[in-house]
């Protein structure tokens, strides 16, 4: 119940607040300390551990010298080689025995030489014996062998004296004489001196030292115990630098010390020896965790204070407010016609109760204002309904089939992200022969995209009949929405003409998204060459692709709201995933089942994320079976005119097309195609022309192709039929007129492969072919 009061619970957040502020500059200056002491100890051990290797150093330099010394004079002097040995020894407590060791004759028979050994006995006199003599030859021995190839000098492994009951190490220098060697200076060497420099070392408390050998041995430890052992691991390979190191690890070798470690080491010169110094951590943190702790304790003693202190304080100063609190709950109550007392002081409470009378008053006037907002809100969403309502009235149905003759199929689908989008789908047919289809994303979303796409959709519509080819359409469209186009909308669009007796499709692209074949095989898909958006530049140029549709293929058109349908974790769906989607659908599925799978996988794929995009799919089914296509190809020849042309007439009466049909075919093809050589291909110039015959129920279509210069036949004046019929000296002549008398359609575009004439030739009523 306390902690109901505002002034208790300020005075405990006072409390908890001032703790962690504490707590964390306490950390934060433990840590700075902790810093500041791990620093500190590490420059106290680097030096201890530099000092500590350059005693041992200075200790084994003198063995060393002496040693090298004796074998430059030994080398000459072989035969003074005891008192040698002797005074070196006598004059050099670290050493224990010195050996002046001779390579034997290589004659068997030969005595082998005189190899003194001298070492000093326990109560410090000098005892000498001839190696020579032993009853194991010292010139099998490891040490000897190993000796001859020291001819700088070396340290060779510890090892253990059973008659001198300690543990030594043999220096060994090679005699040479006339650049061979000829015998072995060995110094033994006891380690007990080594042990006394570890042990006079001022070493940190709780720190100990350690030196080990070129094997990992311990040579000398500060814990006895572990002298001879192994270094573990995790230790050789702090070791194994050549340089001074400091480094931390988890757990001593020396079973003495618990928890953490810091390693100093450093190498010991002219040996392969390093020195190590450990230290544990708790013994370099254990000052200041007391300080920390302590200080820790006074602050919570001081913090308790001021939480009471400001207890009292709040208590007092906040008891005006409880008039405050009963007026606030009748105001909760709807009670708004009551009166405030007049404020004392001008202090915060007084402001605040005049605020709160003030509020009071315009309380009463917001809540009118909410209900005329909220009447506003539900008629905006009422019109956002109706807007969306007209919206999809744009649209053509979501399923179209031919009714003629049932050739293809159309399913559509959209999806927009608000009440209205910007994706738009839309088809019709041009006339009975050509069915134009169309998907396109206008940029934005909402309401101006809605507008924008409702201008797209029907200039479309009118400028289609006009344009007759896809290519055409863009232009035509894109010029009209650049027109007062200060917004700087654009919008994709993929147009595609379906010539419905023979599934040739003609697409062509602004800016959008690559179409997906499916139907044979794995769907592929449609990348070529895209125009430039729609609304933008008024001088963009779009490229056309053909395709001819075969029986059961549907071309899938979309927009990026399916590859670009994001996961909460922000993966989008991607290219990939639609591919791999369309390739689980069955070939013979119908048209539907494309759409609903590649929907329903998007869905599974986002979640329960929101969707960002408008989605719009539409899939096309060519039901028909494509007619037989016959192909002629020529060189851009006149020879070779004739001989196609009868190629051809045999081909049209093997399909049993009419007698009369052929001979007016014959005769506008040979027009053409004599016009196609002579000014399609200036100076000679060579090239080929080919002709596809396609015959279909109710005409002959034939595509002329070339790839001569640029011609439009459809652009061509009429000629003058009152002058010489023969005349060819007007462009196209009387064969682009004899076409465009005798075919029943004539089309022409151009692409990537040349000029397209695209010829259509109605077979003659059976009425009249009979009379």
């Amino acid at each position: 119940m306390a902690l109901r009061s505002i002034a208790s619970r300020m005075a405990l957040w006072v409390l908890v607040g001032s703790a962690v502020v504490l707590a964390a500059t306490g950390a934060l200056l433990l840590g700075l300390t902790r810093a500041q002491i791990l620093e500190h100890t590490h420059r106290e051990a680097a030096s201890l551990a530099a000092n500590a290797g350059g005693q041992i150093q200075a200790r084994i330099d003198r063995v060393a010298v002496s040693a090298r010394m004796l074998a430059a004079i030994i080398g000459s002097r072989q035969d003074d080689a005891e008192p040698l040995l002797r005074d070196t020894l006598a004059a050099d407590l670290d050493m224990d025995g010195l050996a002046a060791a001779f390579r034997p004759s290589a004659d068997p028979a030969a005595p082998p030489p005189y190899s003194p050994f001298v070492r000093r006995l326990d109560h410090g006199s000098l005892a000498a014996r001839d190696l020579s003599r032993d009853a194991n030859p010292y010139w099998n021995s490891n040490w000897f062998l190993g000796g001859l190839g020291c001819s700088n000098g070396c340290w060779q492994r510890p090892f253990f004296s059973q008659s001198r009951h300690r543990q030594l190490i043999n220096y060994s220098v090679a005699i040479r004489r006339g650049g061979h060697p000829v015998g072995v200076i060995n110094a033994d060497v006891t380690l007990d001196w080594l042990h006394r420099i570890l042990g006079s070392l001022a070493k940190p408390a709780g720190a100990y030292a350690f030196v080990l050998d070129s094997d990992g041995n311990f040579l000398a430890h500060d814990n006895p115990a572990m002298v001879g052992q192994r270094g573990m691991p995790a230790l050789l390979g702090v070791l194994a630098s050549d340089r001074a190191e400091s480094t931390r690890l988890p757990k001593a070798q020396n079973p003495r010390v618990n928890g953490p470690v810091w390693v100093y080491s450093a190498p010991i010169e002219g040996t392969r020896w390093r020195f190590g110094l450990v230290i544990p951590e708790q013994h370099i943190y254990a000052g200041v965790r007391h300080i920390f702790l302590l200080s820790l304790a006074l602050g919570l003693l001081a913090l308790l204070g001021v939480a009471l202190i400001t207890l009292l304080t709040i208590r007092r100063t906040m008891a005006p407010l409880k008039v405050l609190v009963d007026r606030a709950e009748r105001v909760a109550r709807g009670e708004l016609d009551f009166e405030l007392p007049p404020a004392l002081r001008p202090d915060e409470v007084g402001r605040l109760t005049q605020s709160f009378d003030q509020m009071r008053r315009e309380l009463a006037l917001h809540l009118e204002d909410l209900a005329r907002v909220a009447r506003e809100k539900q008629r905006l969403a009422s019109e956002l309904e109706i807007a969306h309502q007209i919206q999809l009235g744009l649209l053509p149905s979501e399923h179209y089939l031919d009714a003629v003759c049932a050739q293809f199929e159309l399913h559509a689908a959209l999806r927009p992200a608000r009440a209205v989008g910007g994706d738009l789908y839309s088809y019709f047919m041009l006339d009975p022969q050509r069915f134009f289809v169309m998907v396109g994303d206008v940029s934005d979303k909402g309401i101006p995209a809605a507008l924008f796409m409702a201008q797209t959709i029907t200039l479309a519509k009118v400028l289609a009949p006009r344009a007759q080819t896809p290519r055409s359409l863009l232009q035509l469209l894109n010029l009209e929405l650049c027109r007062g186009n200060d917004s700087c909308m654009f919008a994709t669009l993929l147009c595609g003409l379906l010539d419905t007796g023979s599934g040739s499709l003609l697409l062509a692209s602004a800016g959008h998204e690559p179409p997906i074949l499916c139907g044979r095989g794995a769907p592929q898909l449609l990348e070529f060459p895209t125009g430039a958006v729609l609304g933008l530049y008024e001088d963009s140029d779009y490229h056309e692709h053909r395709l001819r549709l075969h029986q059961g293929e549907t071309l899938l058109m979309y927009t990026d709201g399916i590859t670009e349908a994001s996961n909460r974790e922000q993966r989008m769906y991607g290219i990939e995933r639609t591919v791999e989607s369309l390739a689980m659908v069955p070939p013979a599925a119908p048209t539907a089942d494309y759409i609903e799978r590649l929907l329903g996988d998007v869905d599974h794929f986002v979640a329960d994320a929101a969707q960002t995009d408008d989605i719009t799919v539409l899939a096309l089914t060519w039901h028909g079976a494509t007619p037989p296509v016959a192909r002629i190809s020529i060189g851009a020849q006149l020879v070779d005119v004739f001989g196609a042309l009868d190629r051809c007439e045999n081909l049209l009466e093997d399909a049993e097309v009419p007698a009369s049909l052929r001979s007016d075919m014959r005769l506008v093809l040979e027009e053409l195609m004599v016009n196609t050589v002579e000014y399609g291909y200036p100076d000679g110039r060579p090239g080929q022309i080919r002709l596809l015959l396609q015959p279909q129920p109710e005409a002959v279509v034939v595509e002329l192709i070339d790839d001569g210069i640029a011609f439009d036949p459809l652009q061509s004046a009429a000629p003058d039929l009152t002058g010489d019929l023969a005349d060819r000296e007007q462009l196209g002549g009387l064969g682009i007129h004899l076409a465009r008398t005798m075919a029943s359609e004539m089309r022409y575009t151009r692409d990537a492969d040349g000029n397209h004439l695209l010829l259509r030739f109605a077979y003659p009523n059976l009425d009249e072919s009979s009379s």
